[in-house]
């Protein structure tokens, strides 16, 4: 990866998975600049006030739900194109499928240990920033 850091912002009201992802991404060497939010509407601020490369969202959260932050950030200019990756412990097709109609550029599911999360990390690394060409 060239330039400057990406920048991440990870939504999740669990603070368990939280610390996963960030070990995760810190164990698999990534680059990545991550910021975490525990809720839709924290998070609906922030990205009002600050640009991010890449979206990790949780869907269900108290309070407004990620599927709705979703629908709300595919209807902003700022963050119509930005990649939104849902990561649930849903693995429904329903949900999957309600993700991709709002807008969601990719779905996963949420490991169930340390390597798993770190498996994600490094596809996802590999992927969106090694390999995908974003807006």
């Amino acid at each position: 990866m060239g330039g400057s850091a990406r920048k991440l912002i990870v939504v999740d009201d669990d603070p368990v998975d939280v610390r996963f992802v960030m070990r995760a991404f810190s164990d698999a060497g990534s680059m990545i600049e991550i910021t975490h939010v525990a809720d839709a509407e924290l998070a609906s601020d922030r990205l009002d006030r600050e640009a991010f490369d890449y979206i990790l969202l949780d869907i269900n959260m108290p309070g407004t739900s990620g599927m709705d932050l979703l629908k709300r950030l595919r209807g902003r200019a700022r963050t119509a194109v930005t990649p939104v990756i849902m990561l649930s412990s849903s693995s429904s097709t329903a949900d999957v499928n309600r993700a991709y109609e709002n807008g969601a550029n990719a779905y996963a599911v949420k490991p169930s240990t340390l390597s798993g999360y770190r498996d994600f990390a490094e596809g996802f690394t590999r992927f969106w920033v090694d390999v995908a060409v974003s807006p």
